[in-house]
């Protein structure tokens, strides 16, 4: 295991392209587009297969971008990721990407964004927004999977599931 800090980790990009991709949620394009993670430091452990970046970290690949305080990952026998979990501390995690051209951007906010790219599933934990032009989805709990394109927003015992819906005109 070794230390990196204050550091681009423009070095590991080669590594992630064959291990990891954000597209499962966005343009098709952005799964050959070079996914650059900044951090103010990192923790990568190829034994263990969890790197954690702590920091204001970064996240970008084509039309897909997450900003965090935190970044986990845990990376399965064949080092792809298995699981990516963005951290909001300070401020909630944010995840945003262009879905289809011309669709308006999906962003989300949550304390907890996981990441589940094998799956093609997502889930936010913890005073969740979703926003996608005029539709909008809020609560405790959100899970989304873009391989059978299904949102589900449980309710939960600290408030009530929101969801807005606008259809085209």
């Amino acid at each position: 295991m070794f230390q990196i800090h204050k550091i681009n980790f423009i070095t590991f990009i080669l590594f992630f392209l064959y291990s990891y991709s954000l597209s499962s949620f966005a343009l098709d394009s952005d799964s050959l587009e070079k996914l650059n993670i900044v951090a103010d430091s990192g923790t990568y452990n190829f034994k263990t297969g969890i790197d954690v970046y702590e920091g204001h970290v970064k996240i970008d690949q084509g039309t897909t971008h997450i900003a965090a305080d935190k970044l986990i990952t845990k990376k399965n026998n064949q080092h792809k990721i298995q699981e990516a979990t963005a951290y909001g501390i300070q401020e909630l995690a944010h995840f945003w990407t262009l879905p289809k051209q011309g669709e308006p951007e999906i962003h989300a906010q949550a304390k907890i964004i996981k990441f589940y790219p094998i799956e093609s599933n997502v889930s936010l934990e913890h005073d969740v927004h979703v926003t996608q032009g005029k539709n909008s989805f809020q609560g405790e709990l959100v899970h989304y999977n873009s391989h059978d394109q299904t949102i589900i927003v449980p309710s939960s015992t600290n408030g009530r599931a929101i969801i807005v819906y606008n259809p085209d005109k």
